[in-house]
């Protein structure tokens, strides 16, 4: 409806190739949102399903030894009674009429609301019932299949449970039987709910497919009777059942018992999920306001940008032939504004994304969601910077601050996931041994042009520490984020003391804290002596989005990207705090035995061309063709394929040497470890390059892509790219023969 909206309304004004590329970005970007709220409203649905499942189990857990513990009452008391003087004496009168007018005052005394007194012979020989409800003839043919300990009956719709003991007088080798006593409680629906943990649910007691009481409506028990006839073999795992026009999850609970019945805990799947239909909404109005708010913005910016560029005629004759991927190569204010449009509406998403995760995290789903969307969102950031630095090739002088500004803000929107992905543990690292009091030292200069004149930077630094293993980056973020927070608490002057020790957390102290495995650890210890904080705040500190700042001045994920951090590299966090006095914040990190790495000099400069073969595999078109046009321009040949089965076919078709495969891990219908490995069987002498979206370590583990394997994490740059290349390159010409190759 939206594209229609648009087409109508500019199509006959405006004749130009940015207007129906940005119509054919806001329809990508609608699906999109569109799968993202169907995804959150699935991940929901599962996550309620797995809590009411849980919940059912339990319920029917607690029932079950409450149900132990009041069998065993039920025994003892019978036993009890079965072992009185007074009803031996009854019994062995042996007269029915004197026996049932004796033993009235017993069922009184127990508290039972069924008393059955049995004959040697089997005969009836008293009933009683607090209800009366129950008859004799009833009884007694009822009697006759209650041969054990226990068993269940049902009178005139209801329902008892029953535990009988023999009556026996005398002792040794003149022990006779004087008949048995039972004692039954009944049971309803309403007397089990009197159970804490089953008053929200609804209860079903049946057996052999019938229902025998229920805390449901009569008029719905066909409907669980037909469900039972028609599922299959019920097992102890909740299962989905429709009572009524409503969706039930219902688990169940054998009671043991001569004649044994089934206690069903059902809870209404639909009320469950009732408030997904308000969100879905509210989702929904907001994905559309984003939306349009993105189409007018990217339109305005597109013509404006877009006017002093030269070589529309030649992009809109492509486009008019059908080839809507010349847009990588196209000249002009086209890309300019579809790279701006798609920026805005990534920042827009981000947004929600935020918000989003804000009610995630209630749900303790986070990390799930943040995970779920850095494959895509990797991806969109690679392709703007990637757009932008093509456009930064051909552009005129005049406009290039503006594309540097849009790739500029790519990069802060790629900072800003890897803060969402470190605070939920998700971000790939990459650990070195480090010496902390290096790292510390190295950061002393841009700590105080950091802080300012009026903070004090104080350092004590130990030279007792080990070494630690983390990842460099991480770590001097962890220090930034620790000495911007420890500025904001001192307004005015103030100290900050960086220090480092060595320690050891004993048993004792892992004891208290359940994440810390006792060992040698390496403390790093930041501490103001600015406002300090009170008990509320401290317990909110680590939480993402979690800030006491005024709005607009800080995005609450500075500590919790320190707390997520720290965990990740197997450390433990901790904080104290005084109000007016000042915070210590403690990282401890293991120590390692391990002498520090060295640090690689990172390779700067203009990328040298080169030549050779390289099989492109990707499934995401648009990152494909970037990739692809990239490498092409840098004297690549380039074979491409979306897909592992995909690159099979392209490498049988070529018959020519390929020299470097690159692939990407995780791809519908055969991923990049599954690919690689079928193409060694039918070609050496090739390098393997691995892309990888997913940050979550999990999948990168079940990949199996192999120790020795060259990972490439998204988002990268050209550049990064073509070096890489060279470094496996110049790896395989080590380790094997040193003739010369067609890759430089």
């Amino acid at each position: 409806m939206i594209i229609k909206l648009y087409l109508h309304v500019f199509t006959r004004p405006f004749h130009h190739l940015r207007t129906r590329l940005l119509l054919s970005f806001l329809a990508v970007v609608f699906l999109l949102t569109a799968s993202v709220l169907t995804l959150i409203q699935v991940r929901m649905r599962a996550h309620v399903w797995e809590d009411l499942a849980s919940t059912l189990h339990t319920e029917l857990a607690v029932y079950s030894k409450v149900e132990d513990a009041r069998r065993q009452q039920a025994e003892q008391s019978v036993a009890l009674i079965a072992d009185l003087p007074s009803l031996k004496a009854l019994m062995s009168t042996r007269d029915i009429p004197t026996i049932q007018d004796g033993s009235e005052s017993i069922l009184r005394t127990s508290g039972a609301d069924l008393l059955i007194l049995e004959g040697t012979g089997g005969e009836l020989l008293a009933l009683h019932s607090s209800s009366g409800t129950v008859p004799a003839a009833r009884g007694k043919s009822l009697l006759l299949g209650s041969i054990g300990k226990h068993d269940w009956w049902l009178v005139d719709g209801h329902l008892y449970c029953l535990n009988f003991a023999a009556i026996t007088a005398g002792a040794g080798t003149e022990r006779r039987s004087l008949g048995r006593v039972a004692l039954g409680h009944e049971v309803t629906p309403q007397s089990v709910a009197d159970v804490e943990a089953l008053r929200n649910g609804a209860l079903i007691f049946e057996r052999d497919g019938a229902v025998l009481a229920s805390s449901l409506d009569p008029s719905f028990w066909p409907d669980f009777q037909n469900w039972l006839t028609t599922s299959p073999s019920p097992s102890h795992s909740s299962q989905e059942m429709h009572i009524g026009g409503e969706r039930y999850l219902g688990n169940f609970i054998e009671l043991s018992g001569d004649h044994p019945v089934r206690m069903y805990s059902l809870r209404s799947y639909d009320q469950a999920t009732s408030f997904l239909g308000s969100l879905n909404e509210m989702l929904m109005i907001l994905g559309a306001i984003a939306v349009l708010t993105g189409a007018l913005v990217g339109f305005v910016l597109s013509r404006q940008i877009t006017r002093p560029l030269e070589d529309l005629v030649q992009a809109s004759r492509q486009m008019e032939k059908g080839d809507f991927e010349f847009k990588i190569q196209a000249k002009g204010q086209d890309e300019v504004a579809e790279l701006t449009r798609a920026f805005e509406q990534m920042r827009k998403s981000l947004l929600l994304s935020r918000e989003g995760m804000l009610h995630s995290a209630r749900l303790e789903a986070v990390g799930r969601l943040a995970g779920g969307i850095a494959h895509d969102f990797n991806n969109l950031v690679m392709i703007i910077k990637g757009y932008s630095d093509l456009l930064l090739q051909s552009v005129p002088e005049e406009n290039r601050s503006q594309l540097e500004e849009i790739k500029r803000a790519a990069e802060r929107a790629g900072g800003l996931t890897s803060q969402l992905l470190a605070f939920s543990r998700k971000q790939v690292l990459e650990p070195q041994i480090l010496d902390l009091n290096h790292t510390v030292r190295g950061m002393l200069k841009m700590l105080r042009l950091l802080l300012g004149e009026d903070i004090e930077l104080l350092t004590s630094l130990s030279d007792q520490i080990g070494r630690v293993k983390a990842d460099p980056g991480q770590l001097e973020q962890v220090v930034m984020n620790l000495a911007v927070n420890a500025r904001d608490a001192m307004p005015g002057r103030g100290k900050l003391i960086v220090e480092t020790q060595s320690c050891r957390l004993d048993e004792a102290y892992a004891a208290l804290h359940s994440e810390v495995t006792a060992g040698s650890y390496v403390l790093l210890a930041v501490t103001d002596t600015g406002c300090g904080m009170n008990s509320e705040t401290l317990a909110h500190i680590f939480e993402p989005f979690f800030t006491t700042k005024p709005p607009g001045k800080g995005t609450g994920l500075g500590l919790a990207t320190v707390y997520g951090i720290v965990k990740q590299s197997r450390g433990h966090l901790s904080v104290y705090s005084e109000v007016a006095v000042g915070t210590t914040f403690k990282v401890y990190l293991p120590a390692v035995d391990q002498p520090a790495s060295v640090p690689q000099p990172e390779q700067t400069g203009e990328v040298a061309k080169g030549h050779g073969v390289v099989l492109l595999v990707e499934d995401e078109e648009p990152l494909r063709t970037l990739a692809a046009k990239a490498l092409e321009g840098m004297g690549y040949q380039v074979l491409q394929a979306g897909n592992g089965l995909q690159g099979l076919v392209v490498s049988d078709r070529h018959l020519g040497e390929i020299n470097v495969v690159i692939t990407d891990i995780v791809m519908p219908r055969m991923g990049g470890p599954e690919m690689v490995e079928k193409l060694r069987r039918k070609r050496t002498n090739f390098s393997v390059i691995f892309m990888s979206g997913y940050t979550d370590a999990a999948v990168l583990e079940n990949a199996q892509i192999g120790k020795d394997a060259v990972l490439l994490n998204k988002p990268f740059s050209t550049d990064t790219l073509v070096r890489k290349i060279r470094q496996v390159h110049d790896a395989a010409a080590v380790v094997s023969d040193p003739a010369p190759s067609s890759l430089p």
